[in-house]
């Protein structure tokens, strides 16, 4: 399996909730005003992934400050504009269904969130490249990557939050992975531009710091190696006033007398 089939997997609309927010239909960028009205109605509906919102939490959330009427009068024209949009690719069916009082995303006629195949896409790219089956490993982990423009968008309540945090470790730990992987097949570089990645995201991550450090071991850039530590020394001391872990010492002193194993 080759990157190319990977893409052909994703559906004729797209809901992208990782870094900016966007809605692909057919391929194409649709214009969403950010911060408007429709952003909001499709991020919280895209977070609430498969499962159904009440019609008054959605009008209580858009228009707070609204009579209930001109509120639910506003709810029923935004969900029309934005069906029009992909009603020609969904069979004629809209973006947004609502049975009974309650809203959802109509994912079972082809509507898909990033979210989903991220998680999707991770799992199956980390679980065949543990099995042994590198190539297709390796193509599902790279799309994954692809898909992670940034951390996920939405409010600050809660429940955003701590979604927002787990994907954002899901990520790095992708990064992590893929960083060994490279490292153990003796492909130094490689593993680098991952490991830049994950410390630009987490530059407290101390096992992503040692790994770099035996990285430039093994381009023979020694001094390089001995700067990666310092590095994680001033980002554990600014970030959390913490000294590094006894195996990052470790492996600082190997180096530092060129006594590594």
């Amino acid at each position: 399996m080759d990157d190319r089939l990977v893409l052909e997997a994703l559906p004729p609309v797209m809901l992208s909730l990782l870094g900016v927010f966007r809605l692909v239909v057919g391929g194409q960028l649709t214009a969403i005003n950010s911060g408007s009205k429709s952003e909001y109605l499709l991020v919280c509906l895209a977070l609430a992934r498969r499962h159904c919102l009440l019609r008054a939490d959605l009008l209580e959330r858009l228009w707070p400050e609204y009579d209930p009427n001109l509120a639910g009068q506003s709810l029923n024209s935004l969900t029309s504009q934005i069906n029009k949009l992909t009603v020609p690719l969904l069979e004629g069916a809209g973006l947004i269904t609502h049975v009974n009082g309650y809203y959802c995303l109509n994912t079972d006629s082809g509507v898909g969130l990033d979210i989903d195949y991220f998680e999707t896409w991770q799992k199956q790219g980390k679980q065949l490249l543990n099995q042994g089956h590198e190539t297709q490993g390796l193509a599902f982990c790279r799309q994954a990557l692809a898909l992670y423009h940034g951390d996920l968008c939405g409010d600050a309540n809660l429940q955003t939050v701590m979604e927002r945090e787990r994907l954002r470790v899901a990520y790095l730990d992708l990064l992590a992975q893929l960083a060994d992987y490279h490292y153990r097949h003796a492909q130094a570089d490689e593993a680098l531009t991952y490991i830049h990645r994950l410390l630009a995201h987490d530059p407290c991550r101390e096992d992503a710091h040692r790994l770099a450090m035996r990285c430039y071991l093994l381009l023979n850039q020694r001094a390089q190696a001995l700067r990666q530590y310092r590095l994680c020394c001033q980002a554990l001391l600014r970030e959390f006033e913490a000294q590094p872990e006894p195996a990052t010492v470790a492996l600082y002193e190997q180096i530092r007398t060129n006594k590594v194993e």
